[in-house]
């Protein structure tokens, strides 16, 4: 049987390695590299990038965008200094910062709250956690936002993971292959963002078990945060600064243009990836996630909590984490209050 705790020494270590390196790397100020992931909860990255809008706010700044498929991958990028900012979920976020020591990178912004579900397989008989035991599950990638959330979730219903010597497994893949095993009956459920979770119930024979929104109050937690390595931050603040001004217009513009938002993702999302995501799908999916510059803090830091309690974190301390300047400049910009 696996070490119950292997797989997330190896996250931690992992982690740790890069941060040292961290800030080994002369800034490039003629460019800003940026991340994001192929979910809904990322579409302010999408619409920027694919509109000319964020190139454009960067003036003579070039701007160079990278896909990733989960948090722990896109924050190891940026310790080692391969990325200068990205979109990520904000346990990964958390984790580069506790693991570098407060050292490695600033939160700047908000990008969105809700978009992840647990889904269950449906005709699995599963209706309540206790239904759970012995069942074959999955996260995106151990340590992400959803890996942390299902822990915790399993846990307050007195489960245990088989890497922790109880009797559900739980799996860490990519969400294309969770959708592949979903269809094929080789797992159970699984706890992944949009639109993944609507792609498992509309083409994986999925139902939802529930929407993470209710278990959190006021139905808002933070899913996915804005970025910046702290030695760009030093070395080119207003590059920084003009992108962070550009999302938070890009969010007002989401949130005032619903329906056009809504097929400037779509199209983007196929450019970028080259998958095309059906119209019902997209219908779905949107409505579940709140497009927000708020970084929402208190979630953040209860995250944090849940992933010091499963092992994941040395430590809680999130002093210096964000910053608190440009995520209320964000806020009035987007037109929301700080």
């Amino acid at each position: 049987m696996t070490s119950p705790t292997l797989p997330r020494r190896s996250l931690l270590v992992g982690l740790g390695a890069l941060a040292a390196s961290c800030g080994a790397r002369a800034t490039d100020r003629s460019t800003l590299r940026l991340g994001f992931f192929p979910n809904v909860t990322h579409a302010p990255a999408f619409t920027g990038l694919h509109s000319g809008r964020f190139a454009e706010a960067l003036g003579p700044v070039r701007l160079a965008h990278f896909k990733f498929n989960a948090g722990p991958e896109a924050i190891g990028a940026l310790l080692a200094g391969e990325l200068d900012a990205t979109f990520v979920g904000p346990i990964p976020a958390a984790a580069g910062f506790v693991r570098s020591r407060g050292t490695a990178l600033r939160v700047v912004a908000g990008a969105a709250s809700g978009g992840a579900s647990f889904v269950v397989r449906r005709g699995a008989g599963i209706r309540a956690p206790n239904d759970l035991r012995g069942r074959r599950l999955a996260a995106p990638q151990i340590g992400g936002t959803q890996d942390v959330a299902l822990r915790h979730y399993l846990a307050g219903h007195g489960l245990r993971t088989s890497d922790a010597g109880g009797d559900v497994l739980l799996t860490s893949i990519s969400n294309p292959n969770i959708l592949g095993l979903f269809r094929q009956g080789g797992l159970d459920g699984a706890w992944v963002p949009e639109p993944w979770a609507s792609r498992l119930v509309a083409e994986g024979g999925g139902e939802r078990l529930l929407d993470e929104r209710d278990l959190w109050p006021g139905r808002a937690f933070a899913t996915t945060l804005l970025v910046a390595r702290s030695a760009y931050l030093r070395d080119a603040p207003g590059a920084v600064d003009r992108l962070v001004d550009a999302h938070a217009r890009e969010v007002r513009w989401i949130r005032a243009h619903d329906g056009e938002a809504r097929a400037l993702f779509g199209a983007a999302f196929e450019a970028k990836t080259g998958r095309k995501l059906a119209a019902p799908l997209l219908a779905a999916a949107w409505p579940r996630i709140d497009f927000t510059v708020d970084a929402l803090r208190a979630s953040v830091e209860t995250g944090v909590r849940r992933a010091f309690a499963l092992g994941f974190f040395p430590s809680e301390e999130l002093g210096g984490l964000f910053d608190e300047a440009r995520i209320a400049r964000a806020l009035g910009l987007c037109g929301q209050i700080a």
